[in-house]
């Protein structure tokens, strides 16, 4: 019998081959017929037979079948054998029907032989094999319409083999032939009739994969499909166990598990059991295409293996599948998993001898690939050699602006405890010189810091290194005070060096940076030109211009415009270029905080212009942070979550970085009324965002707005006044803009009026002859908020309706239809209805647009309430109102009970209620039942 395949998951899987199986069943169901069944080891041959076998359209047929090669010195017509004995009851009861010649079969099945004719006497051996040949063609065909079913036929005996070539060759009318063979050995299947099928089955392909993942759980997510994919190259067997040995649930499948799990047993048995099949050439040569890891031709792997006759012995490798033709002479091991395993069983000695000639042979290269030669001499135990070239590799790394690959090597270099002394000095500084650069991760910080701590270092490296692991702690960590102080223990060791000092002063010159005063981040960049007189670095001139720029306009100075048109458009020098373009991303988030909102963008666009073709990552994500705010503020919100979050699965997660993407899906998440992950994600910003002030003013404005709609006042208010103190000591009112008006309400909420107008006295005080259009259209939200707050509620429609104008004028919707709602609700009180139906109108339009759902329904009901003849959204019957039955479940569905819950309590099955609900979410327009709260059914009558 074919025996069971493994499965994945909780179910057995057959996915994916279905075009296969139906061929299979049709060749099958119409003999005499053939059908073979090609593909590399591995791939699925042996489980698309055993379905086959199974299949329901087969059921009024005899199938016979089988493995060969089970054994390991095969006997004489053993796998025919093993099918005769798998139908031994079938056999038994057709057996008065078989002519006597069936009876040479008691030598090859005893088990038969109670039922079987007399043995011929005084047969010869050749015509005894002949009378086998016939009599196993009689039983097989002699007990109705059958199917033979041979799995890996390559394996099989001599007999079975010449068994099979006169049965392809004289079909028996009654019987279809269907057998599995390996893709290229040294048999092949005879020709095949018209009536023959050939199929060639390949491994899977990713999105085959895709989907015997999905099939197997329920769910999978792409990118662990694409990892077992890449990590497997699509092989059957490899799969399955692979995924098996990570999890057998969905929310056990995550690519880390996947990356970190060794290599199954399984794969391990079977990869030994093909390597001790091939000659000692094939398997050098695998061991070979192991150690290089890449694709590479016969030269290459000939020299790795250090063998002649290599044509030879990569035809052999590639016919077990252990090696992969990947075409114009280009190998590669049958998958990295495959590899993974070869390597494991390569002895150590024999191991570092061919990555030491990997090594000199990558080296010979007329363009030598160094961090792969590096890679090579270092597992080759050749520690100069593994240095030198890392010194080259990290090299051109710099040189191709990939410094995200340069740190990564010099850390790894750093981390070896074998790197020589004399090197360790030259690589430090090297790392910390191109960190900035970079994006930093915690782990890298923490190496330099141990660095510094613990190893002998002369004190210009220990000075240089000081003051580039402080701009790192200052802009990507946030850990300005720690920043400061590494900067101020490097310039004590930086002795004449002024450009360097000059270079790590210029990090705290910008105002958002720390909780010093702005006046303070100012007297450093004083301090940064003073030390930088006298110097010719054009690079350094360069970024304390960017930082002076920068510095005046993060304070909304209405000056500082004069000298952008300064900046150079072709910088000559790529560190120009890089300061140049840091300036532009600057002076976008600059603007941006200050509300010119298109500007913002052409300066991001200039930046990028810039950089197109130097690889910056640590600029590159400071730009996306920049505009992943501008595309929120200007209600651009249909993929602004997806961005979101794509960015932080580029950036540290631990870092300064990712506090703007988890600021951006906050306001998004509260604008979708999700209270619980708005707030989630504004804290998360708020933890991040030490280097920032401005994002800690937005992340606090986002926690006031969140407990403010949760009614809790009390709680908003000290949020409130926590932010307003962090804007108050760092002297830069224009970060407040978006804080302002939720601290004016929640105040107003709690009857503290006097304490809002000198509030707001103190903010325009602060604003005043600042270039900052947000900060003067939320003066005027909290004017027109303060005026409604003493009864004068025309003349606060009209501030706020000014203020509306403002937002919208940015454009910042979302705050201009929030003005527009309040204006909307004075106009109504002051009994202006016209003007308060139109307010309304453009709130809920607005709202409606960026996909608030929640507050355009709320709009929509003051209209209802402004103006009754509005016509009617809804269904027919109640029209938009609720039927009592929809409004009973949509309060309990409001508490967060379960449909089931809902269902005991009002004696309905869980499907009614869904069904409730449903047509709830339609009338009153909302996206889920996840927004449906007790406020929006609290006037419904």
């Amino acid at each position: 019998m074919v025996p069971s395949m493994p499965t994945i998951g909780t179910a057995p899987v057959f996915v994916a081959r279905d075009a296969e199986l139906a061929e299979l069943v049709r060749v099958a169901s119409r003999p005499p017929s053939v059908a073979v069944v090609e593909g590399e080891p591995g791939v699925g041959r042996s489980r698309l037979l055993e379905e086959l076998a199974a299949h329901p359209a087969l059921a009024s047929r005899v199938v016979w079948s089988a493995r060969c090669g089970s054994f390991s010195r095969p006997c004489r017509l053993a796998p025919l054998v093993d099918a005769l004995l798998g139908k031994s009851a079938v056999a038994a009861a057709h057996a008065a029907g078989f002519s006597p010649v069936t009876g040479v079969l008691r030598r090859l099945v005893p088990e038969w032989s109670p039922w079987l004719p007399a043995f011929p006497e005084n047969a010869d051996a050749e015509t005894v094999r002949q009378q086998e040949f016939r009599a196993v063609r009689e039983v097989l065909t002699g007990c109705g319409p059958a199917v033979l079913v041979l799995d890996d036929v390559h394996c099989a005996d001599d007999d079975t083999w010449e068994f099979l070539r006169g049965l392809a060759a004289s079909p028996a009318a009654a019987l279809s032939v269907v057998v599995s063979a390996g893709t290229c050995g040294p048999r092949r299947f005879p020709p095949l009739r018209e009536t023959a099928a050939h199929l060639w089955l390949a491994a899977f392909t990713a999105v085959q994969v895709r989907t015997v993942l999905d099939s197997s759980f329920g769910r999978c997510a792409p990118d662990f499909a694409e990892a077992a994919h890449r990590r497997t190259s699509g092989i059957a067997v490899d799969l399955t166990a692979l995924v098996q040995s990570v999890g057998d649930t969905a929310e056990a499948l995550s690519v880390d598990r996947l990356a970190s799990a060794t290599v199954p047993p399984i794969v391990r048995s079977r990869v030994s059991g093909l390597m001790a099949a091939i000659g000692p050439a094939a398997r050098d040569v695998v061991r070979a295409a192991a150690v290089l890891g890449s694709p590479a031709g016969e030269p290459d792997l000939g020299a790795v293996a250090a063998c002649a006759e290599i044509e030879n012995a990569v035809t052999e490798a590639v016919e077990t599948g252990l090696l992969r033709d990947l075409g114009r002479g280009r190998y590669v091991s049958g998958s990295p998993l495959i590899a993974e395993a070869v390597y494991a069983l390569l002895p150590g000695p024999q191991r570092c001898a061919m990555h030491g000639r990997a090594a000199a042979r990558l080296s010979a290269d007329a363009e030598p690939f160094a961090s792969l030669i590096a890679r090579h001499a270092r597992l080759a135990g050749d520690i100069a050699a593994w240095t030198q070239w890392t010194g080259v590799a990290v090299d051109n790394a710099i040189e191709d602006g990939r410094t995200e690959e340069a740190s990564r090597l010099l850390e790894a270099a750093l981390r070896d405890t074998d790197l020589p002394r004399t090197a360790r000095e030259s690589f430090a500084v090297r790392l910390g010189r191109e960190l900035p650069r970079s994006i930093a991760h915690a782990g890298t910080v923490r190496l330099l810091r141990e660095i510094l701590r613990e190893w002998p270092l002369s004190k210009a490296a220990r000075g240089e290194i000081r003051v580039h692991l402080g701009q790192v702690l200052i802009n990507q960590v946030g850990k300005v005070e720690a920043g400061r102080l590494e900067i101020e223990l490097g310039a004590a060791d930086l002795g004449r060096r002024q450009a360097l000092l000059a270079r790590g002063l210029v990090t705290l010159a910008l105002p958002h940076i720390g909780t010093v005063p702005v006046e303070e981040n100012l007297r450093w960049l004083d301090e940064a030109e003073q030390v930088s007189k006298g110097e010719h670095d054009a690079g350094l001139l360069a970024a304390i211009t960017a930082n002076r720029l920068s510095a005046r306009m993060q304070i909304a100075d209405p000056e500082a415009w004069h000298e952008i048109a300064d900046l150079p458009r072709a910088p000559e020098s790529a560190e120009v270029c890089r300061q140049v373009a840091r300036t532009y991303i600057n002076l976008a988030d600059a603007v941006a905080w200050n509300g010119h909102y298109p500007v913002a963008r052409a300066y991001l666009a200039t930046a990028r212009r810039l950089i197109r073709d130097d690889h910056q990552p640590y600029l590159d994500a400071l730009a996306d942070g920049t505009e992943l705010r501008l595309d929120l503020a200007m209600g651009e919100w249909a993929s602004v979550a997806e961005k979101a979050r794509a960015m932080l699965t580029r950036v540290d997660k631990d870092g300064s970085l990712a506090a703007e993407p988890l600021l951006v899906l906050g306001w998004y998440e509260y604008g979708q009324h999700r209270p619980t992950a708005a707030l989630r994600s504004f804290d998360a910003a708020f933890a991040l965002s030490a280097g920032s002030v401005p994002v800690q003013a937005s992340a606090y404005a986002g926690r006031v707005a969140v407990h403010q709609a949760g009614k809790d006042l009390q709680a908003a208010r000290r949020l409130a006044e926590f932010g307003l103190e962090t804007v108050r000591r760092k002297n830069n009112w224009v970060w407040a803009a978006e804080l302002m008006p939720f601290a004016v309400r929640t105040m107003l909420g709690l009857g503290q009026h006097v304490e809002a107008r000198e509030l707001l006295a103190e903010y325009r005080q602060g604003i005043d002859g600042k270039d900052a259009p947000v900060a003067n259209a939320s003066a005027l939200l909290c004017r027109g908020m303060l005026t409604q707050a003493r009864g004068e509620t025309l003349a606060a429609g009209e501030l706020l309706l000014g203020a509306a104008q403002a937002y919208s004028a940015l454009p910042l919707p979302y705050f201009a239809a929030y003005a527009d709602e309040l204006a909307a609700g004075c106009f109504s009180e002051a009994g202006v209805r016209e003007r308060a139906v139109a307010s309304f109108t453009t709130a809920e339009t607005t709202y409606a647009s960026l996909g608030a759902a929640v507050d355009a329904l709320r709009c929509r009901r003051s209209l209802r309430r402004c103006d009754p003849e509005m016509p009617r959204r809804g269904r027919k019957g109640y029209g938009e109102a609720l039927s009592p039955r929809e409004l009973e479940v949509a309060r309990l569905a409001a508490q967060n009970l379960t449909n089931r819950e809902i269902g005991e309590r009002l004696f309905l099955s869980p499907r009614t209620v869904e069904i409730h609900v449903g047509r709830a979410l339609r009338k009153l327009g909302l996206p889920s039942r996840t927004v449906l709260t007790a406020d929006l059914l609290s006037d419904i009558p």
